[in-house]
């Protein structure tokens, strides 16, 4: 019995352990300029694998987007964008230097941002991104999280309106079906 309990907690542990270690995360918030012309805003955060960051890419698949442009870069980085190549089946990318210490474990640093067009339909997907080494090699792959926007105040005051009238008409049924059965 021991055996198995010891068995069980171990392909636990052993399964938990991915999602419980460290890696550096982006997060990404998307925001519509006009048509098709869009805002991400970029924070980075290091999460201990590796202990400092001081490079990353994220890639823009040049299927989906097009006219990429820098919109900002914190103070410190040295950021640029290389524009994406259909003939040539080449994403486009984002990539930032730090001048200085880089993104320590548990710290972040927002401020980055690219405008872009985007060629798909509904909003941008999650994008692809490299952590980088100090001679370019990645350490760290993933795919950035994405944040959702705050919905505009109009889009809330809709959202309340709509749920006050749902209660009131339930209320009404309500109050309708205990009428009913009280004279039945």
């Amino acid at each position: 019995m021991k055996a198995r309990v010891l068995a069980l907690l171990l392909g636990v542990a052993t399964l938990a352990a991915p999602v419980c270690s460290g890696a550096a995360s982006i997060s990404a918030s998307f925001h519509q300029l006009t048509g098709n012309q869009w805002s991400a805003d970029f924070v980075v955060t290091g999460d201990g694998a590796p202990p400092v960051i001081g490079d990353f890419t994220l890639y823009f698949p040049e299927t989906s987007f097009a006219a990429l442009s820098l919109g900002a870069s914190p103070a410190g980085w040295d950021s640029l964008i290389v524009q994406p190549d259909a003939a040539l089946h080449s994403p486009g990318f984002f990539d930032s230097l730090a001048l200085g210490p880089g993104i320590a474990n548990g710290a972040s640093v927002g401020g980055f941002q690219v405008k872009f067009s985007f060629l798909g339909a509904g909003s941008p997907p999650p994008l692809r991104f490299d952590i980088n080494d100090a001679n370019f090699h990645p350490v760290y792959s993933g795919l950035t999280t994405t944040v959702a926007a705050v919905p505009e105040p109009e889009t809330a005051l809709l959202v309340l309106v709509g749920l006050g009238a749902l209660a009131g008409r339930l209320m009404r049924q309500h109050r309708q079906q205990f009428h009913s059965g009280r004279t039945a």
